[in-house]
């Protein structure tokens, strides 16, 4: 099948979407937007992105503004552009977008030139995951709202932007695990945490298992390491393990992938963070794009 066999196909498709009563097209874009929400913890499911949004909304209203106007930011985008149809509704070009809504608001205090860094970090997104979707052979991941965060915060003493204020509330505490889950979306809130994870499990519940089994393995190298307690309460070390853990274990029972991409996570958090580099799911997207080269080309099948 042609690429332009392809574009014609994606072109008509759009079309008819268009073409529809307008609560069908709501209904497809309302269903787009939820899932670019679960597509951040590596879901394709509504419901889970209804289920992730109410748990950052639990630990900060803000936060959550900031992720819807992210995710809406980039869905219509990509529908502007008449990108995929498909891969619209599957919300592959929309959770970029929502974590640099999500992000912003929790490194900077709400203000109109954060909220223009969101509507245009977030556009940004969609033509980087769209470039590399047609041009790189590895999977985009998060690597998007990476690039665009760490050219945000890079810039950030010259824009003047002030710090968001810290939360502060009291909190129950489970050792890193369920506040791993929650950092995902960079909460640290337990009760975050499990809302995700029965998002998670509502979606796969092989993903909820290896999402716990990442985050708990990373927990415990990183205390065998002896690295900064205070981080690993905050589930700093998990989060990206529990992604790691998720996208190596997608579509196989193959276990030691997700280990070891979970283990790896560790050491490239550490490495970035004695770069003074703010690690965002950076140690995620390299540990699984090493595991996956490996898989690729040693098969690494166990």
């Amino acid at each position: 099948m042609t690429d332009s066999y392809l574009s014609l196909h994606e072109e008509s498709l759009c079309k008819k979407i268009m073409a529809k009563p307008t609560p069908i097209k709501v209904r497809y874009f309302l269903i787009s937007l939820f899932r670019g929400i679960s597509q951040v913890i590596l879901q394709k499911n509504a419901l889970s992105g209804v289920l992730f949004l109410f748990g950052v909304a639990v630990n900060s209203t803000i936060m959550a503004l900031g992720i819807t106007l992210g995710v809406i930011t980039a869905t219509a985008c990509a529908c502007t552009l008449h990108y995929p149809a498909k891969q619209i509704e599957e919300g592959r070009f929309g959770y970029n977008g929502a974590l640099v809504g999500v992000v912003i608001f929790s490194l900077y205090a709400p203000s109109a030139l954060t909220v223009f860094l969101i509507i245009g970090g977030s556009a940004l997104t969609v033509f980087i995951i769209r470039f590399m979707m047609c041009h790189i052979s590895l999977p985009a991941y998060t690597a998007p709202y990476i690039l665009v965060i760490w050219a945000i915060w890079t810039l950030a003493p010259t824009l003047n932007l002030a710090s968001a204020e810290t939360l502060t509330s009291e909190k129950i505490s489970t050792w890193g695990v369920f506040e791993g889950i929650g950092q995902i979306i960079f909460q640290n809130n337990p009760i975050t945490g499990i809302c995700f994870l029965v998002g998670v499990f509502i979606s796969s519940k092989a993903h909820a298992f290896w999402s716990i089994i990442g985050g708990v393995l990373a927990t415990l190298l990183a205390m065998f390491l002896d690295l900064s307690p205070t981080l690993i309460l905050a589930g700093v070390f998990g989060y990206n393990a529990s992604l790691s853990a998720i996208a190596l274990s997608n579509g196989s029972k193959q276990w030691l992938a997700p280990l070891a991409g979970s283990v790896l996570t560790v050491p490239i958090a550490v490495t970035l963070m004695s770069a003074d580099v703010i690690i965002l799911t950076a140690p995620f997207v390299l540990s699984s794009w090493i595991i996956w080269f490996l898989k690729r080309n040693f098969s690494l099948t166990h």
